[in-house]
């Protein structure tokens, strides 16, 4: 008796189902547009509040190339690699050399002497300051992916996104160690990159970091590569990092102001070095309207932040307000 009012039961659950489900069809009959609750919108985190926008665009020149790569500083002159070529610009966007790399760069770095490292796909090619070839390094190995460069004093840092790790090198090329691999005993989580967005900086007293964009964080190194300290914020709110492989690039001010900047909903923003939001560069406004390319940036010796907008192939001069 019981089993055969649970069946009764079931198939009287399962007309008012279908009951449901014809009446829905019914309504929302094919050619009607149907309103999904689940849609994910981000709009509305285009806006920013002004009082948080902390700097203003000054001034921008076109780069004057199809697909611009990476952008250095030295001495108030801005390079940009692009697809096989290198360029060199005065502050007022004059061009003062395009010379033919004969390869695909992936980044630059400006040298302590006035020289320049490119990042090519597996191995790194040293420049003069007039784009004079000067040596290559030898292949990091098959499967590297190189896509951020820094000097600090006489160590080279190479990010790898293909092996999700960072070389140190000496100036000839030669690898010191390997930062950043897992390791639990450690407390060193290993780098999730998703994405070949894997960017590195040094800050003012010469301290590795980078960014392990997977896990929106920051990591900061020793000189022997034990792990020094590391922040992190996920969110989608102006306060954190949200995404796939965020903050994408970053740069390190003289005072230990971190410079993120993100793709997907694009925006620049100020942390301080303990990862505390401090305002806005550049809000998801300044940017073209369905732009997901996050823009590299750089910080010159005024403080100011020079961006390359990839998509208006650009570069982009903000000034504190």
């Amino acid at each position: 008796m019981q089993k055969k009012l649970i069946n009764i039961f079931l198939i009287i659950a399962a007309v008012a189902v279908a009951l449901i489900m014809g009446r829905d069809f019914i309504v929302n009959k094919s050619g009607k547009n149907i309103e999904n609750a689940y849609e994910y919108n981000i709009d509305e985190f285009r806006q920013v509040d002004s009082s948080l926008i902390l700097y203003r665009e000054v001034f921008s020149f076109p780069v004057q190339v199809e697909i611009p790569k990476g952008i250095a500083l030295c001495e108030n002159q801005i390079y940009i690699v692009a697809e096989d070529v290198f360029l060199k610009f005065d502050r007022e966007g004059n061009l003062l050399f395009r010379k033919v790399l004969g390869a695909s760069p992936t980044c630059i770095a400006c040298g302590c002497n006035g020289e320049f490292l490119v990042g090519m796909r597996d191995h790194i090619r040293l420049f003069d300051g007039e784009g004079t070839l000067l040596s290559r390094w030898n292949s990091f190995g098959e499967n590297t992916v190189i896509t951020s460069v820094v000097v600090s004093g006489e160590s080279v840092f190479v990010a790898d996104a293909g092996g999700r790790v960072v070389y140190q090198c000496d100036k000839q090329g030669n690898v010191i160690r390997k930062i950043g691999e897992k390791n639990e005993e450690k407390d060193i989580p290993g780098y999730v990159i998703p994405s070949p967005y894997f960017d590195v900086a040094v800050d003012a007293e010469g301290f590795l970091w980078a960014a392990n964009t997977g896990r929106h964080s920051f990591e900061n190194y020793n000189a022997d590569g034990s792990l020094r300290t590391s922040w992190k914020t996920s969110s989608v709110n102006i306060e954190g990092f949200s995404g796939c492989c965020n903050p994408a690039h970053f740069a390190v001010m003289d005072d230990n102001l971190f410079v993120t900047s993100e793709k997907g909903l694009v925006r620049i923003k100020i942390y301080d070095q303990h990862g505390q939001f401090k305002g806005v560069v550049a809000p998801p406004a300044a940017f073209d309207r369905g732009a997901t390319i996050a823009p590299e940036v750089v910080v010159d010796g005024e403080n100011r932040i020079i961006a390359l907008d990839f998509e208006r192939k650009s570069v982009r001069i903000f000034e504190q307000k």
